[in-house]
């Protein structure tokens, strides 16, 4: 693995950390808006988290359909943010959760898209299960 590829990969890392902590922090914010527990948005918001965790496990290992998936996931999420953003009308304080998720998705699909260091990272990915194959 090159040098490249090393810090791709915890650059990976510290991408899905932030957000698998969104998810977890989007179920726990409507939960708590809430004056009872909404067993059925609780068991879908565990459900998401579960299938997100899936999502970015098959993306680690160098799956290009769901690099593809992840990123129209998050390009839809962060467009719907950024309506978000200026169509709901509270004060800037409480756009605080809105505004931090619009920067980790943006962050993430700059990470998916561009970075070089992803980039190889994901190759000596693909690269690896290829070996293993033949």
């Amino acid at each position: 693995m090159t040098e490249l590829a090393k810090i791709g990969k915890k650059q990976t890392l510290f991408v899905f950390i932030c957000i698998l902590i969104i998810s977890l922090y989007s179920t726990y914010i409507y939960q708590s808006y809430q004056s009872e527990i909404d067993i059925k948005n609780l068991i879908s918001g565990i459900t998401r988290f579960f299938l997100t965790i899936g999502l970015l496990y098959l993306v680690y290992i160098g799956k290009k359909w769901a690099k593809v998936v992840t990123i129209v996931l998050f390009s839809i999420a962060n467009v719907i943010l950024i309506i978000s953003l200026f169509s709901i009308d509270i004060s800037l304080i409480n756009k605080a959760p809105i505004i931090i998720m619009t920067v980790v998705y943006s962050f993430s699909l700059y990470h998916f898209t561009i970075s070089k260091s992803f980039k190889a990272f994901f190759e000596y990915q693909n690269n690896k299960n290829t070996d293993v194959i033949s």
